[in-house]
């Protein structure tokens, strides 16, 4: 009678391959499903919130399906000068001087610095008065930076959160996407030949949560309003 030879490896059950394959992509659903859930969430409920971006090249912006903008809280600079960027952990910038003609003065803002990266922030955000508001929406005001996650905030007050990079500050609520019509039209309004280099502030409307987070809502190109996708 002939010896049963072992087996060189063992069979592995179907159900495990298909568990080890079905498993990590419920997880990834989940988490896409969460995400697109929180949005819907802010969208619906959140306050709206009026910000102004960085200048943009607009001939190049508007060509481009996908964009992602900076607002002007984003930058260093302006963060700088709202209370509570003192109290930011980071790396202070020296400043540097002009010895020419014996004039040593600082050129620099002395509360200059570099945050830590990944710093998580909240930046406290006010609407601007009725006297400051016009056909266009007008941006908000940032009153305060802080850390922590406020607790409480004055009355119509409203903060969004972001976290530091190398030089500035990103929120969410920075990209969306312009669908081939909207891009088309806007096209044909504006005369852009004119303005190939030209840099140009934005105005977008964002839904804020109470946790800061931010979805972008409405663009506005001069007096015209163009509904974003996320």
């Amino acid at each position: 009678m002939e010896n049963e030879q072992p087996s060189s490896s063992k069979k592995i059950k179907p159900s495990l391959v298909v568990g080890r394959f079905l498993i990590p992509l419920f997880i990834q659903t989940a988490a896409m499903l969460t995400v697109a859930f929180s949005a819907v969430q802010t969208e619906w409920k959140g306050e709206l919130v009026t910000l102004e971006t960085e200048p943009v090249n607009l001939s190049k912006f508007i060509r481009n399906s996908s964009n992602r903008v900076s607002y002007s809280i984003s930058n260093f600079k302006n963060l700088e000068e709202i209370p509570g960027w003192e109290e930011l952990p980071g790396t202070p910038v020296p400043c540097p001087r002009n010895n020419r003609s014996g004039n040593w003065q600082n050129e620099c803002n002395p509360e200059a610095k570099l945050l830590d990266p990944d710093l998580t922030l909240y930046v406290i955000l006010e609407p601007p008065t009725p006297e400051e508001t016009g056909e266009v929406p007008t941006p908000w005001n940032a009153v305060r930076v802080s850390r922590d996650r406020p607790r409480e905030l004055g009355e119509n007050q409203v903060m969004i959160k972001g976290k530091s990079l190398e030089d500035l500050v990103e929120y969410e609520g920075e990209k969306f996407y312009l669908m081939r019509s909207q891009r088309e039209e806007i096209l044909e309004t504006l005369d852009l030949t004119d303005k190939e280099e030209k840099l140009e502030t934005l105005v977008i409307q964002l839904k804020v949560n109470e946790r800061g987070n931010a979805v972008p809502v409405n663009l506005w190109i001069g007096d015209r309003n163009y509904s974003l996708s996320n």
